[in-house]
């Protein structure tokens, strides 16, 4: 068995790993590159002889989780070269490409967690993990008698090191970890709670929420379903009303009972996003900017970059006893403060008057966790991707066989 990392040993993002034998080969995550944070984004330039153009020489793919710097080269994919993911995976792929008129992703196959997969000589199990997206995987692939662990992304390891001993069985050992190294750097971290957990963030949350009298906007992922579910807890807490637009709903594949619907713009009858509105809109259960802005009770609105028109118009639509400073909880990574869209978002809270406050943790790994990580499977041979440049030899003083392989460097396992 070989590894080929063919993007991703000195970069964040944009993962391409090949795993094959002699009759099977396999690309684990097919990634578009991080975009510039403060520049236009452009088109991803990666090319692959048998991936994206030639005759198709790729057996199957893989997704650990549908985040673009995972999945976004999908649509360059040749023809034929089947793809296996997540069943929510698939799902919010399918919701994300509805929404914004994309052709839906070419995915034939939706895995379970657990659920071994036997290609050929290759056998696949997916391992699920807990990252910032829903849906989320580590994948062990055997071989030719050896055992590779892939972590993809991630941010705790217990569940992963007891699942992979038991899968390897007693004698067997684990050859080669492929790890994520996002936050491998000591002391990397942006704020206090970088590390802390979802159970923090809601805490924190709850605190905020009950400090401030106005309405509270909440900055994340409409993906990122732990991270909704905190927040959602703590207005609970709270006694506030969880508002969401029919995006972020759909998305989340769940209607909450205790939640308020809004259409942030306009959607046409003959549009594929449609169907996701029309139960509601027949119950008359949703409602606009000007009218949620009048609603009595004290209310959490998640809201996203694009969303500024919808904003202005409540703002503008709040009656005067409504006037208390609003709150806008930042919880996302801090770097995307240097995108244009959420400086836009940022400059018109400071003009409107909305306070903001970051509340994040991070859904990658500390450097604990991995070492953790490394320390429970004892792997023969360590291949850090997934960071910094500058933060590899980070990894280092974790491994004693710790390979700094670089893009498209073939490794035999073993």
């Amino acid at each position: 068995m070989y590894v080929t990392v063919h993007r991703g040993t000195h970069q964040i993002g944009g993962n391409l790993i090949e795993i094959g034998t002699d009759q099977t080969r396999l690309l684990f995550d097919a990634g578009a590159s991080l975009p510039p944070l403060d520049g236009p984004k452009t088109e991803n330039p990666f090319e692959l002889e048998g991936l994206t153009y030639g005759r198709p020489a790729f057996d199957w793919v893989f997704l650990s989780h549908h985040h673009n710097d995972h999945c976004g080269l999908l649509r360059k994919l040749l023809p034929g070269i089947p793809v296996f993911a997540g069943k929510e995976t698939k799902r919010i792929l399918d919701v994300i490409a509805d929404f914004t008129g994309q052709p839906r992703p070419e995915i034939g196959f939706g895995f379970r967690d657990g659920q071994s997969i036997q290609l050929d000589d290759v056998r696949v199990t997916p391992i699920g993990v807990e990252h910032s997206a829903k849906d989320a995987y580590m994948f062990l692939i055997q071989a030719d008698g050896k055992n590779v662990l892939y972590t993809g992304d991630f941010r705790t390891s217990g569940k992963a090191i007891s699942t992979v001993r038991e899968l390897l069985g007693e004698g067997q050992e684990l050859d080669l970890l492929i790890t994520e190294g996002t936050n491998i750097r000591s002391g990397k971290k942006e704020r206090a709670g970088e590390f802390q957990g979802e159970e923090w963030v809601k805490r924190r949350a709850a605190g905020r929420m009950r400090r401030y009298q106005g309405t509270v906007f909440v900055l994340c992922s409409s993906a990122n379903e732990d991270r909704i579910q905190a927040i959602s807890a703590a207005a609970a807490w709270a006694g506030r009303t969880v508002c969401e637009d029919l995006f972020q709903s759909a998305v989340r594949n769940r209607v909450d009972g205790n939640a308020q619907w809004f259409v942030a713009s306009g959607v046409k009858k003959d549009s594929r996003a449609w169907p996701y509105f029309e139960e509601l809109y027949q119950q008359r259960a949703l409602v606009g900017a000007e009218t949620l802005a009048k609603l009595p009770e004290k209310k959490v609105i998640f809201v996203r970059t694009s969303m500024l028109p919808f904003m202005a118009r409540y703002m503008d639509a709040r009656p005067p006893e409504e006037e208390k400073s609003p709150l806008l909880l930042y919880s996302m990574w801090q770097g995307y403060r240097q995108t244009a869209a959420v400086k836009q978002l940022l400059d018109f809270c400071e003009k409107r008057g909305i306070i903001v406050e970051d509340l994040h943790t991070s859904g990658h790994a500390g450097r604990d966790t991995v070492k953790a990580l490394i320390d429970g499977l004892c792997p023969t041979a360590l291949l850090p991707i997934h960071c910094e440049a500058e933060d590899r030899e980070a990894f280092l003083s974790l491994h004693s066989n710790c390979m700094m392989l670089n893009d498209g460097q073939r490794w035999e396992v073993g």
